[in-house]
């Protein structure tokens, strides 16, 4: 736990957070908009189609994103997760704004 006399220059937990970001945060540098369509089983047999706009360098991580985030949302394994389409957006016709700010796009 921090103390309150802890601040974001002394703390070396924090220090080390902080780099952590800078080293993983890479936006707008190679990235590419992708929207993921598919079906996620939400109890036996009951499936429920999504759809999800993710910013990501290639398709291969972009996949691995939205498994990442779909299996830890609802708690599901990878294999009741099934993808149908990954397709390139253009700049242009994004609609997440968190992939706009990902991306750099105004």
């Amino acid at each position: 736990m921090l103390s309150r006399t802890c601040t974001y220059s002394s703390c070396p937990r924090i220090k080390m957070s902080m780099k952590a970001w800078k080293l993983t945060s890479r936006e707008g540098e190679d990235m590419k908009a992708f929207k993921i369509t598919g079906k996620i089983e939400v109890e036996k047999r009951r499936w429920q189609k999504f759809s999800k706009e993710i910013a990501a360098e290639d398709e291969a991580k972009a996949r691995e994103e939205i498994l990442c985030d779909l299996g830890s949302r609802h708690r599901t394994k990878r294999r009741s997760i099934d993808i149908r389409s990954i397709q390139e957006v253009p700049k242009d016709k994004i609609t997440d704004h968190a992939v706009k700010y990902k991306l750099g796009v105004e």
